[in-house]
């Protein structure tokens, strides 16, 4: 199976958006061959998180992660077009908000090949992780899962293999969303499995999700991994909450 950004997996985007041109994810007017749209470049400035991306222990719960990290508050647009993406079957804005991802991350300079934006390799940003795991998808009823569709221009840009069958959930719990920090551990307690140890073990792993909240299911991802073998586990986001981490909040985290 070619990759999501071989030659021809791109082509055949190209010709469906024909049909459906490419939208902007945050405010859906259609972009077409244009890189971003300049309005909405506005209102992303104004929910960067500053002076540093790097979540605080004192203000999420992080566990056995080696750290964390996101580049927006999850407000506004951004909260918006993660809503999409998760509810709405918006299957191509997870991809556009990897995009994003990676570039306020990691620095990589994404170009447009025709009407389609593609991240350029990141020279020696992967250096301290061997492999790319997404947040498992918390249903199977979209067909398909957020985090993994975000992880994609990652794997892309940094070179690293995309594992998205090494971690899956061993079983159900509540949507995480209006629980307290506690009411969140307990829920995603034992709650994901490697499902194929040998992929992890050893490795340095790069794990990616759509929104962090108080940091409870990265955390749990993360112990499971180490459990099947991984050296250490960083998580990733394309935004995060406030951080009170005895609080509740409507964010749903994958």
């Amino acid at each position: 199976m070619p990759g999501y950004y071989s030659r021809p997996a791109r082509l055949g985007r190209q010709v469906r958006q024909l049909l459906l041109p490419r939208r902007c994810p945050y405010c859906r007017e259609v972009l077409g061959t244009l890189l971003r749209c300049e309005a909405c470049m506005t209102r992303l400035e104004e929910l960067r998180r500053s002076p540093t991306m790097r979540l605080a222990r004192a203000s999420h719960y992080l566990g056995r992660l080696e750290g964390a990290a996101a580049p927006y508050r999850y407000e506004g647009v951004v909260r918006d077009a993660i809503l999409r993406a998760k509810y709405e079957g918006e299957s191509w804005t997870a991809v556009e908000l990897g995009l994003e991802m990676t570039a306020r991350l990691f620095g990589a300079k994404v170009e447009m090949h025709f009407a389609e934006p593609v991240p350029g390799p990141v020279a020696g940003a992967a250096v301290g992780y061997d492999c790319i795991i997404p947040v498992p998808a918390s249903s199977r009823r979209r067909g398909y899962n957020v985090p993994e569709r975000m992880a994609r221009p990652l794997s892309h840009a940094l070179g690293l293999p995309l594992l998205p069958k090494a971690l899956c959930r061993a079983r159900a719990g509540r949507h995480q969303a209006g629980l307290s920090l506690e009411e969140r551990l307990v829920n995603v307690a034992g709650a994901f499995r490697a499902q194929e140890p040998e992929l992890v073990e050893g490795k340095r792993v790069l794990l990616v999700d759509d929104v962090i909240t108080t940091g409870a299911t990265a955390a749990a991802c993360a112990q499971a991994l180490l459990d099947a073998g991984a050296h250490s586990v960083f998580a990733v986001a394309l935004a995060a909450s406030g951080g009170e981490m005895d609080a509740t909040s409507n964010a749903s985290e994958a």
